[in-house]
């Protein structure tokens, strides 16, 4: 058999790999990527696909846009062909093409490779597979796709036909990383293999020895109160970073410094928490308990151009992580520009870095011969005074990596490509007379034809029983086939699949059966994944499966009545369960004065059930109302306001009131909280907070006043809805209501101008404007479809809007972090 291989882009140099296959009369691309040097041609070498007849099918093997940027084209100009991926690299390539899309529309002067339709209709073309899932593509043509390590979804290519085989290795790493594993392949037996070799010429240093050397930076950014920033690749590297500098905040390595996570990470993130069977085990199961796997108090997302100018104002020291990882776009150019001319700064570069990109001739300045320190970054030349630092946090395999590939599959014809020409060339010439194989080393516009005379035989999984039967697995009946599987095939590993193929006997299976029995299997207690690849499952022993139906999940009804057995004794108002983490909230109408013993009880309930209970310690509102309302039934009252944190009530009366002590204390013994009486002509103990005293002794006039505020809040994004001219001590004070005092406290350095400039001084409202918050969130919802149980509450304690969604909790967090920027209130789902 031949098969022709045309090398369009990629090969003799790193960007737009795009390879095509002839083999059995069909045309199949195997990446579409595009060159992101602004110098550079962008696209592979098109004209050659037209010349031999189009494509009849695409591979991709992971969703760098060096592999899939110029896709959305070819799949316009060719839309019969498929398009073959997995879940994971679907769900990338949409933030990423959508994403490149954004910025080519931005940028002045250039025309755009693609519009938005096309790349709708390219995603509709895709076809998933998982990995290790043999699939015929064609009549004689089977795809399957082996873990590549790299980054989430990143494949290997292994092609087989009758007459031979091809494997393609993507961009691969045999070591394991923070969010996924190394490469995991059986022993192929390929004719041809086509492997990248961008490392081919280094050995990469201690992967761990690198981790300790960007903490100890952290470290010394931490104590100097610096300002730090790391251009990372928003997909990868990015959540390498994060999650190692994670582990050193929780292991309180690194304690008192901000972590902001910027540009395109954050929708690479999102993308992450929905695809936690491509992950590492440990962090793939966090997600599936519900564990948020890349921001805490410390890790933070930077959500607008106002927060980013916040942030770089401060005068704390911050750790930075932006997106693009050259400096070639994206938020990292914006602060690279900030931070480059600052003496105590650092910008720290973890990546492959692109000969023409800035971010590869900040690192030349590393170069002691060179005197005049300058980047240029759009348009500008940059004085670069902070400290350069280079962190090796490569996910690409290096030469012994490569080597080792080669030795397990030892292919006949080999193909070295992804890499620039001196780590290509010295690979190859390291490997020439030591390995048996034919040694090719093509350049970008190359046709080579392979001819398989005698092809290897290939090693297959065989079934040799199965159920053939037609119903869908659920929960009720997935121990039948944990079952069978145990009988016949022992521990063995499966793909979802393949235990599918057990259960029907059947070869092809639609979309939802293989989620359904994805879901099924992961939730069962029959069978558990592989350590280091959760998309392979194997059955549990009996005696596991024994072992954890006595620890079966109670329901919600046994749960709900434990909950009463242990703690109705203590009249709790309400108990929240959140099952994700196996947590179970009790609200109180007052926190303060429960009984202590009901933290033993708490102690035996959770050594009973396995859930743990947290006491809340939100204070009803409505109830301390009317307690008050109650006790002082002849009082005639004006006003009540709370301050939670000091556990006190203020009542302003309308007239004189004689406080009788022992109601006091019966409200203390109540609520655990104080009342404070204040009668007509009283002054509260509460004192106004100026932001600035103003020194002008030209006090401007009331109304220009307020029109001077009007004017300087005129284009900014969020306005005091209310301006009240009020006394104290007899003197005239300016108070700005904002929709909460988290969003007014935004604007203290404005107000304190606005301050000197009218002799006016001016406080911030304490008060919160519910009504607007709550008509916000309601808005939100509707905008979302998301229909809720109740009209939302607002916890003036926690400053938060508890909702109570009957559908779409999913989809709260697509407006969480805008509703949070907008109001200062954070939003929560109330179970």
């Amino acid at each position: 058999m031949f098969v022709n291989i045309s090398f369009l882009g990629g090969a003799y140099e790193v960007g737009a790999s795009c390879i095509l296959l002839n083999i059995y009369n069909k045309n199949i691309l195997l990446d579409c990527g595009i060159r992101q040097g602004g110098s550079k041609d962008p696209l592979p070498d098109f004209r050659t696909i037209q010349d031999k007849g189009g494509i009849d099918a695409v591979i991709i093997s992971h969703a760098h846009m060096d592999h899939i940027g110029s896709l959305p084209i070819m799949s316009k100009e060719y839309p019969d062909a498929r398009i073959y991926t997995n879940n994971m690299t679907k769900d990338l390539m949409k933030v990423l093409l959508y994403d490149s899309l954004k910025i080519m529309n931005n940028r002045e002067e250039e025309i755009p490779l693609y519009a938005e339709k096309d790349v709708v209709n390219m995603l509709d073309r895709i076809f998933t597979i998982n990995y290790s899932t043999e699939f015929s593509i064609f009549e004689n043509i089977k795809l399957t796709f082996y873990m590549a390590g790299h980054i989430a979804g990143a494949s290997c290519v292994y092609i087989t036909t009758p007459d031979g085989s091809l494997f393609y290795s993507g961009d691969f790493s045999i070591f394991s990383q923070k969010t996924v594993e190394g490469l995991k392949l059986p022993k192929l037996r390929p004719d041809a293999a086509i492997f990248e070799t961008t490392y081919g010429d280094k050995l990469h240093s201690n992967r761990q020895v690198e981790e300790d050397k960007l903490i100890e930076l952290v470290k010394e950014c931490e104590i100097n109160n610096s300002k730090m920033l790391i251009p990372a690749f928003a997909l990868g590297r990015a959540q390498e970073v994060l999650l190692i500098i994670k582990k050193a905040i929780n292991k309180k390595y690194v304690k008192n410094i901000k972590i902001y996570v910027d540009g395109m990470i954050k929708d690479i993130n999102r993308v992450y928490k929905f695809n936690p069977l491509y992950l590492k085990n440990s962090l793939g199961k966090k997600i599936l308990k519900g564990i948020e796997p890349f921001y805490d108090d410390n890790i933070i997302a930077i959500e607008n151009n106002q927060m980013r100018e916040k942030v770089l104002d401060s005068s704390g020291g911050c750790i930075i992580v932006s997106s693009s990882g050259m400096l070639t776009g994206g938020p990292s150019q914006y602060y690279a520009e900030k931070i480059a001319p600052i003496e105590n700064a650092y910008i720290v570069i973890t990546g492959y870095q692109d000969e023409e990109s800035p971010g590869r001739k900040l690192l030349n300045l590393l170069n002691p011969d060179i005197e005049e320190k300058n980047i240029e970054i759009n348009g500008r030349s940059i004085p670069v005074k902070c400290k350069v630092k280079n962190i090796g946090l490569s996910a690409h395999g290096d030469k012994n990596e490569i080597r080792s590939i080669i030795d397990l599959i030892t292919p006949n014809n080999i193909f070295l490509v992804h890499g620039d020409p001196r780590a290509i060339d010295s690979f190859a010439n390291d490997i020439v007379g030591e390995v048996r194989s034919r040694i090719y080393v093509p350049k970008s516009g190359e046709t080579y034809e392979v001819n398989i005379r005698n092809p290897r035989k290939q090693w297959k999984k065989y079934f040799n029983s199965v159920l053939h039967f037609d119903e869908r697995i659920d929960e009720l009946n997935i121990n039948r086939l944990w079952n069978f599987v145990l009988s016949n095939y022992g521990q063995k590993l499966f793909t979802v699949e393949e235990l599918l193929h057990i259960w029907t006997g059947k070869d092809k299976f639609k979309d939802d059966d293989i989620v359904s029995l994805q879901y099924t299997i992961v939730n069962s207690i029959y069978f558990e994944s592989d350590n280091k690849r959760l998309f392979l499952f194997k059955a549990r022993s009996e005696d596991e499966v024994s072992e954890l139906n006595k620890k079966k999940e109670l329901k919600p009804n046994e749960l709900n009545d434990f909950i009463n057995e242990y703690f109705g004794v203590y009249k709790f108002k309400k108990a929240g369960l959140i099952y994700d983490s196996k947590k179970i909230i009790l609200s109180f109408d007052f926190p303060y004065v429960v009984d202590e013993k009901i933290y033993d009880d708490i102690n035996k309930f959770t050594e009973k059930t396995h859930w743990s209970v947290e006491v809340s310690d939100k204070v009803n509102i409505n109830a301390l109302d009317i307690l008050i309302k109650k006790l002082l039934l002849e009082g005639d009252i004006k006003k009540i306001s709370y301050k939670l944190n000091d556990k006190k009530a203020l009542v302003i009366m309308n007239s004189v009131f004689n406080t009788d002590h022992n109601i006091l204390c019966k409200f203390k013994n109540m609520t655990g909280m104080d009342i404070v009486i204040q009668n007509p002509g009283q002054n509260s103990k509460v004192q106004v907070e100026f932001l600035e005293t103003s020194q002008n002794i030209n006090v401007m006039e009331q109304n220009q006043a307020l029109n001077y505020i009007d004017e300087t809040f005129k284009k900014e994004e969020f306005k005091p809805y209310k301006k009240s001219i009020k006394n104290l001590q007899g003197n005239n004070y300016i108070e700005l209501s904002f929709i909460s005092p988290e969003v007014g406290k935004r604007y203290i350095e404005k107000l304190k101008c606005i301050s000197q400039k009218t002799g006016w001084n001016i406080s911030l409202s304490k008060s919160v404007n519910q009504n607007e918050i709550i008509k916000l969130a309601l808005r939100f919802c509707d905008t979302e479809k998301i229909k809720l149980k109740k009209n939302p509450s607002y916890n003036p304690s926690e400053m938060t809007i508890e909702i109570k969604p009957l559908n779409g909790e999913d989809r709260i967090e697509n407006f969480s972090s805008e509703f949070e920027c907008m109001t200062g209130c954070k939003l929560v789902k109330d179970i």
